[in-house]
């Protein structure tokens, strides 16, 4: 049997269920919900029942009792259901930071948009949550999909995406703890990904992959080893049906 085409249908449904949608919409580009909604869906039938999926706020206590502060909203939550919850409706919740395990911003078209504003909002996100967790010895999932864009990423658009990946840190890079929240992994498209390595005893690297129709698969996969990483490491070949290395540049 073959795993490769097992995780191509992942690709083949969110494209096909997007498709279906906006069949029947004119504005998929303009409307974040859906696009959301779908991925969402994709993602459920992955995580184990210990975790939930959200699109919502996360909330902090200050130094002043009777008060708190709250994130900008956030597209996708993954949250561990052993915590307690503040509001929860549906699909939408309000949740604490040391709740929250992975975020995930949806794009229809990440080239569309300003990828360098679209990471340093994750990155912004993604610090603000990391800082009001007790346990700061994990790190957070913090990811950007994108169903579209980025046909071909050429040899010198990677020195552009390096820049604007680098640039995107400017407002956390004085956070001596930022490799442990900023934006670790983003599909481009079906086809390119990119993931950013933390070393251990190492200089942290950030790596471009070519994996046609497996993109969306493996952040999924990442995601479920995030969370999971001892039987996603056990099982490695299932989840992960090609080497790393295969088109790989770093960036």
């Amino acid at each position: 049997m073959n795993t490769i085409d097992f995780h191509k249908t992942t690709t083949k449904e969110l494209l096909a269920i997007k498709d279906r949608v906006r069949n029947l919409i004119s504005h998929w580009g303009e409307d974040g919900n859906y696009q959301e909604a779908v991925l969402k869906t994709v993602i459920k039938r992955f995580l184990p029942e210990t975790y939930n999926i959200a699109t919502g706020f996360v909330v902090k206590q200050t130094d002043e009792r009777g008060q708190h502060c709250a994130s900008k909203q956030i597209d996708i939550i993954i949250y561990n259901k052993n915590y307690p919850v503040l509001f929860k409706e549906g699909d939408f919740a309000i949740v604490t930071a040391d709740s929250v395990e992975a975020i995930i911003e949806v794009k229809a078209n990440l080239k569309n948009q300003t990828p360098e504003k679209v990471i340093r909002k994750s990155n912004e996100i993604g610090q603000y949550i990391f800082n009001a967790k007790s346990n700061k010895t994990k790190p957070i999932f913090n990811a950007i999909f994108s169903y579209q864009g980025f046909e071909r990423l050429a040899i010198n658009y990677c020195d552009t995406l390096q820049r604007n990946i680098r640039n995107s840190e400017n407002t956390i890079q004085d956070d001596n703890l930022n490799h442990m929240f900023k934006v670790n992994h983003i599909s481009f498209n079906k086809d390119f990904f990119y993931k950013f390595w933390v070393q251990q005893n190492q200089i942290d690297e950030g790596f471009l992959y070519e994996i046609n129709d497996l993109s969306f698969s493996f952040l999924i996969s990442n995601l479920i080893a995030h969370l999971t990483s001892d039987t996603v490491l056990f099982n490695n070949r299932l989840w992960f049906p090609i080497d790393k290395n295969f088109k790989s540049q770093r960036i």
